[in-house]
């Protein structure tokens, strides 16, 4: 008998304030919560598409971020979403931190952005349409 992963279930990123990254997340992103927070609660769970993402304080928060063999800055985390051209005009007027706007052929759109902690994320279009 083998393991048969399904899906991923959640996704945690270390935080320095809880309050904060809850607010970015929820506000700039949109996305929803998955359980009730507090605020003060050391931990806050959104729902992306079912999956859950934590965000958990800790004392150290390290970068989630590497760069490839040709020098290129790459994020741990990738978003998609509806419309990326929309998304990107929204999270500029609401003051993120952005990357340019990237097409890659067969890949699509996308864009990075950086949060309240500095964690490099990247936003996605989805698969080019014909």
């Amino acid at each position: 008998m083998t393991v048969n992963v399904t899906n991923y279930a959640v996704v945690q990123l270390p935080v320095r304030d809880v309050d904060a990254s809850l607010r970015w997340y929820k506000d700039v992103l949109g996305i929803p919560f998955t359980f009730t927070y507090t605020p003060g609660d050391e931990e806050a769970w959104l729902n992306v598409g079912g999956v859950g993402l934590g965000l958990i304080r800790c004392p150290v928060v390290p970068r989630l971020e590497f760069t490839n063999s040709r020098g290129e800055l790459q994020p741990i985390i990738s978003l998609q979403v509806d419309n990326i051209h929309d998304a990107y005009e929204v999270l500029k007027n609401k003051g993120a931190e952005l990357g340019e706007m990237i097409y890659k052929p067969q890949g699509g759109y996308s864009f990075t952005f950086r949060d309240p902690d500095g964690h490099v994320g990247h936003l996605w279009g989805g698969w080019p349409q014909d």
